[in-house]
């Protein structure tokens, strides 16, 4: 009835990505979208261009104050005016540090609060796609872009675009300025101007695509660091030290190779330009010095004019490095718009309501859903869980076990066919009010680097110690709890290294137990468990199923012989369905799996 939503950002593959990577957007549109950023400090920024547009205006001071000290000062042997010029000069650079200070601070701020706001942005975004997005997808790579790419694009966004304003001033001021006093001169120094822009634009094209490329591998090796150290643990187990470090130095070392041909097209460009600069003050030089000796020139015109020559070879040299740190600015850029432009979960329809209290029942319709268009994993599916049943779903591996348990929190939309709680269709209900009542036990529970309390607490961030005390005693937590020397307060460390898996699994089960579900889904939740922290955590189980709708993913058929009801599952589609005696009568697929793993088991 409702089919699923398919959009091209469920497969599209972020840049870097062992999937490939999306074409580049158009520089002109990249840099539109970037500088928006800058709309809500655009008072901010105004500040500082004030005040860098005074600072640079002293800065054309100078050169006159120089001509003025060569043809009247020391000329006319005048003390007293040089004294004035000498307190002036003075005053003008005291104001320039002034001005300074004020451009630094309302810059910094600025960039500050981009960074800020713009992870904040990617952040929040990052929450709002779907599990796909992220199943698909480098944790490092993703990470990158939150952390590198972010300060790429803040130079770009503010230091470097003040600086790119001081020095087209400095240079506009000083060209004007020169045309004033020469026009000839002004002439000559436009004949280099084109070469240098066509230089500019030549090498801007790769200081972009090598600054992505450097980027795109930074994200792949970070990607590599946090894979092994956290499963650090296999690495040791399987003395793999040698290998890893072998993968990770030659991640480190593409990275070194494309940023050498980075740093390569930086060291050639910038010299270049500022011979092509410099080269122009030799020729106003050699054309100066003979219009000086013609008595066309006073030498206080010609030193103010080189000096003025000198102010516009900087900002060109400067142009040119600006130019190419803006291209990669831009670069870093189309990698964060990678994962903003990714497309968030279906949002709520406008017409969607808060579920009530649910009793639990739950239906599936015809329900068709693959993770690829092409590939579908659960087919023309139909089943119906009632209200406060234990449902175990066995099958072989990739049969859409797990599949089923992610439709039902909607973390996927189905492609065809209904899902419905308690008769409410989940495309016509709000999202949140749906998640809110369900709870996931996993086989390998997730817990965060905290505290004991803050990890059971997340199953209800405001319930108070004596409730969190309560679900930790009821799932068999409390007695290791208190035993530690900060008891609740005490750290678990990085996804819970810390503590053994059966104390990981019933803080995990204390979670559950703190949130009060009306549906539970247990995920293999004692396959990795020792036998008596297995039989902990069963007890723990089955207090927490009471009363409560309880899908049970199972690989070991033996924890499942008291289930209500056994779904089979083959192929994406329900092959038997019973009791666990009366699926042991049908000598079918469950059968064959039950005496198979009942075999296989020790005496």
């Amino acid at each position: 009835m409702f089919g699923r939503q398919r959009t091209a950002s469920a497969a599209k593959p972020l840049a870097g990505s062992e999937s490939g990577s999306q074409p580049n957007r158009s520089t002109a549109a990249t840099a539109r979208r970037l500088f928006s950023f800058l709309r809500p400090f655009w008072l901010f920024m105004f500040g500082a261009g004030i005040c860098l547009v005074f600072a640079s205006g002293t800065n054309l001071v100078f050169p006159w104050v120089i001509q003025h000290l060569l043809d009247s000062v020391f000329l006319h042997h005048d003390p007293a005016l040089l004294n004035r010029i000498a307190l002036l000069l003075l005053a003008v650079f005291a104001f320039s540090m002034l001005l300074g200070f004020g451009q630094n601070y309302l810059i910094s701020y600025v960039g500050e609060r981009l960074v800020a706001d713009l992870r904040k942005q990617v952040h929040a975004h990052l929450q709002s796609l779907p599990l796909a997005f992220f199943t698909q997808r480098q944790v490092g790579d993703i990470m990158s872009r939150v952390t590198t790419d972010v300060t790429r694009v803040q130079a770009g966004l503010t230091t470097n675009v003040l600086s790119l304003i001081q020095q087209v001033i400095t240079l506009s001021g000083s060209v004007l300025i020169i045309a004033l006093l020469d026009w000839r001169l002004t002439l000559l120094i436009l004949l280099v101007v084109p070469l240098i822009v066509l230089s500019a634009l030549l090498f801007g094209r790769r200081f972009r695509g090598y600054s992505k490329a450097v980027q795109d591998e930074l994200g792949a090796v970070s990607s590599l660091l946090e894979e092994t150290l956290s499963s650090i643990r296999v690495v040791k187990t399987f003395a793999r030290e040698p290998y890893e470090i072998e993968r990770f130095n030659s991640g480190v070392e593409r990275t070194f190779t494309l940023s050498m041909h980075l740093t390569r097209a930086r060291a050639f460009f910038s010299p270049l330009v500022s011979f092509l600069a410099f080269v122009s003050v030799v020729i106003v030089i050699w054309f100066g010095g003979t219009e000086v000796l013609a008595g066309r020139l006073t030498p206080g015109q010609l030193v103010s004019f080189v000096i003025y020559m000198v102010l516009i070879a900087g900002p060109v040299a400067q142009l040119g490095n600006l130019y190419g740190q803006i291209q990669e600015s831009l670069g870093a850029a189309e990698r964060i718009f990678e994962v903003l432009d990714a497309v968030p979960e279906r949002p709520d329809l406008p017409t969607a309501i808060a579920l009530p209290a649910l009793a639990g029942k739950i239906v599936f319709d015809h329900v068709s859903f693959g993770y690829h268009l092409d590939t579908p994993v659960l087919r023309d599916l139909s089943l119906t869980v009632s209200a406060g049943q234990t449902v175990a779903v066995v099958g072989p591996s990739g049969a859409g076990k797990t599949t089923i348990t992610g439709l039902i929190a909607r973390l996927y939309e189905p492609d065809r066919g209904q899902i419905l709680v308690d008769g409410y269709d989940l495309q016509e209900i709000k999202i949140r009010s749906l998640r809110e009542q369900i709870a996931l036990v996993p086989q390998e529970p997730t817990l965060f680097g905290g505290t004991i309390r803050e990890n059971i607490a997340y199953g209800r961030l405001n319930a108070t110690l004596a409730e969190i005390e309560a679900a930790a005693e009821s799932a068999h937590a409390a007695e290791f709890i208190e035993r530690l020397p900060l008891g609740y307060e005490t750290l678990v460390g990085e996804r819970g290294v810390k503590l053994s898996a059966g104390q990981r699994q019933r803080i995990a089960i204390a979670r559950a137990v703190l949130r009060n579900p009306r549906i539970l889904i247990l995920d293999e939740a004692t396959a990795s468990l020792d036998n008596e922290s297995e039989a902990l955590v069963q007890d723990a189980l089955r207090r927490l199923m009471r009363q409560r709708t309880t899908l049970v993913i199972a690989h070991r058929l033996t924890t499942i012989e008291d289930a209500d009801q056994i779904l089979v599952l083959d192929h994406g589609q329900i092959v038997e369905q019973g009791k666990h005696t009366e699926l042991l009568a049908q000598e079918g697929l469950y059968a064959r799996l039950y005496h198979r793993q009942f075999d296989a088991e020790p005496a």
